[in-house]
């Protein structure tokens, strides 16, 4: 139903147009009427047309200035102007405002009638774009955060660009070439039984929740799947990349969120904050929020730049910037990098020390010992290897064999590093199919899986698919099978109890499923003991 406003100083252009509104136009109804330019302003604002019928010529505020200061409030009303004809002159003005039309008096039924079909028109046809904008961006508002973390899970994973990052540029509205990583971590879930975890599950997932909200409400940021114990965000940067200002704005922004946070709830965990880097470089910024996370005890909120990695304090020598360079092209892989960093802190102990061998020795394994108290991972290394690798270290007398030698371990420590992320990430994959092997039985579902782990249903299903290399049915599905034709070859119980023991309430959807995988029915298979078993692809 069309709302209109019908405003004149003469009461029969008020009655007639009331007239014949009420008797032929059934989609539009006569929501008030004005006498004066005032009372039409103070009234479209407390009614709401859809439409207001006009007159120019009013004593006080005319027409003219009225629609201006309507439209300054509601720019989408719809206005037609009444006039004599010696007033049609001020049409002009009218018509510059916007006027969809006028009304000549005396006013002609059907030019009344025309123009508030005319009215319907534009109006219907305005609240069906209005419709379908909102409709269009509620989907986008489930779309959006569903690629956000799209985005950061394609770096995570594979520690790269996103493909086609001018896609999801063009979606979210914003450039994402450059950027730093802001991680939260909750403290203390590694020793917890399995009750335990379950307890926390829910105060885990709230924080997951205000933090994302909180972050967002703060700045523009796409933040990832929660993985385990921690939350990664993806924070844009368009100008200011490396310097003071933007480290002390990212600190600013994880303050604001962890006093909301902790006037929500009350949890244990830590907020690491990375360096800006290109989005190729998105690994650099999350292993040094990850490090910034974890080596400090005392911060809640650490960023990378105020980790101290310095072996040895002193004047005439930058330790930690050469630390640091060591540090961030181990944790990229950067062999290169990292070889070119050690030549420059080994040049320096052998400058420093002279011939001191037994001193530079010394150093080098308290910068071993800094390395793997920084590196965010656990450490898959042979405790034999590294005891082995520590005893030839202190045999050694000969300066180049010395750096030769503590190079090699670092390139073997490149290798143990990346193999422990792969293996950090295995873990999660290897809880999930514990957790399905264990309740195959029971109705589960990929979010049951998914909520086990503390990772997000789409990313899961991703995950678990790259994983397993199948996706979720048809893994639950192959191993319910496979059960069962142990049941089958061991056991003399129904086809129906068996089907009840592997997950299937419904027999005969059992029977159905069993054959398309093995070719036979379950009566067949147990007949045969499953020597003609034909597998079906």
């Amino acid at each position: 139903m069309i709302k209109l406003l019908i405003v004149d100083d003469e009461q029969i252009v008020l009655d007639s147009i009331k007239y014949i509104v009420d008797k032929f136009i059934d989609q539009a109804t006569i929501v008030g009427t004005a006498r004066s330019g005032r009372e039409a302003i103070e009234k479209a604002v407390d009614l709401k047309p859809d439409a207001i019928f006009i007159d120019i010529r009013m004593p006080g505020i005319n027409g003219i200035e009225a629609i201006r200061q309507i439209k300054a409030e509601n720019n989408h009303v719809v206005f037609v102007i009444i006039t004599a004809h010696e007033y049609f002159d001020y049409a002009i003005d009218a018509i510059n405002l916007g006027v969809i039309d006028y009304l000549l008096k005396p006013l002609n039924k059907q030019k009344v009638i025309d123009v508030i079909k005319k009215i319907i028109e534009k109006v219907s046809l305005r609240k069906e774009e209005l419709k379908q904008g909102i409709l269009l961006k509620e989907k986008m508002n489930k779309v959006v955060p569903f690629m956000e973390g799209q985005f950061v899970y394609s770096l995570l994973i594979n520690g790269r660009l996103a493909e086609d990052i001018s896609f999801y540029e063009e979606m979210l509205g914003t450039k994402l070439d450059y950027g730093y990583i802001i991680v939260a971590i909750i403290n203390g879930t590694d020793s917890l039984s399995k009750e335990e975890n379950m307890k926390s599950h829910f105060l885990k997932q709230k924080f997951y929740d205000n933090f994302s909200m909180e972050l967002k409400r703060e700045c523009f940021c796409l933040v990832g799947p929660p993985q385990l114990d921690r939350i990664v965000a993806y924070i844009p940067i368009q100008d200011d990349l490396n310097n003071d200002n933007n480290k002390n704005n990212s600190i600013n922004i994880a303050k604001k969120v962890t006093e909301k946070i902790d006037k929500i709830m009350k949890i244990n965990y830590r907020i690491g904050v990375g360096n800006c880097y290109h989005s190729n470089h998105f690994s650099k910024s999350y292993n040094e929020a990850i490090m910034a996370a974890t080596v400090s005890d005392e911060e809640t909120i650490t960023h990378y730049k105020d980790v101290v990695m310095s072996i040895d304090k002193m004047d005439d020598y930058s330790t930690n910037k050469i630390e640091q360079i060591l540090i961030d092209s181990i944790l990229s892989g950067n062999t290169t990098g990292t070889l070119e960093a050690f030549d420059e802190i080994y040049w320096w102990y052998s400058t420093h020390y002279k011939n001191d061998i037994d001193k530079i020795k010394s150093k080098l394994i308290e910068l071993l010992i800094v390395l793997r108290r920084t590196i965010p991972y656990k450490i898959e290394e042979n405790n034999t290897s590294l005891q082995n690798f520590l005893i030839n270290l202190l045999k050694i007398d000969n300066h180049q064999e010395l750096r030769i030698n503590y190079m090699n371990y670092l390139k073997k420590f490149i290798i143990i590093l990346e193999e422990s992320r792969a293996n950090e990430l295995n873990g999660l994959i290897l809880e999930a199919i514990q957790f399905i092997h264990h309740h195959y039985e029971n109705n589960i579902t990929l979010d049951d899986v998914a909520k086990e782990i503390n990772m997000s249903y789409h990313y899961f299903s991703k995950f678990f698919k790259e994983s397993t290399g199948k996706n979720f049915v048809d893994y639950l599905t192959d191993l319910r099978i496979e059960k069962s034709k142990e049941l089958l070859k061991t056991t003399s119980i129904s086809i129906k109890e068996i089907g009840y023991k592997v997950g299937y309430s419904d027999p005969n959807y059992f029977s159905k499923i069993f054959k398309k995988s093995t070719g036979l029915t379950p009566t067949e298979y147990r007949e045969n003991k499953g020597s003609g078993e034909v597998i079906s692809w």
